[in-house]
């Protein structure tokens, strides 16, 4: 009869451990799926603030490509009001006089 008694319990904890086991596998994936979802997100916001500091970039290199422009078209613009100046009989850099050839 004791090892009638022993039995049921024997099965009872047989499967404690079987639920427990399979509780632990379940909570194992969901601790992975999480994981994942954050690395997830965690790549999402990098890329975020990799292409916000890459405008920004963009925006200051535009900025000085405009200041070096306007500079430049400055001091083209003196060149060529200074090239008015000069009396027209004297050769250009722009156009040189060759020998011998009238334009």
């Amino acid at each position: 009869m004791n090892s009638c008694r022993k039995r049921p319990l024997a099965f009872a904890a047989l499967g404690a451990i079987v639920f427990t086991l399979a509780g632990c596998e379940a909570a194992e994936q969901s601790a992975q799926k999480l994981a994942d979802e954050a690395k997830k997100e965690a790549q999402a916001l990098i890329e975020g603030s990799v292409g916000e500091v890459v405008d920004e970039v963009n925006r200051q290199v535009d900025a000085l490509q405009d200041s070096t422009n306007r500079a430049l078209g400055k001091a083209e613009a003196e060149a060529e009001e200074e090239g008015s100046d000069r009396p027209h009989d004297e050769p250009s850099a722009e156009r040189p006089v060759e020998p011998g050839v009238e334009t």
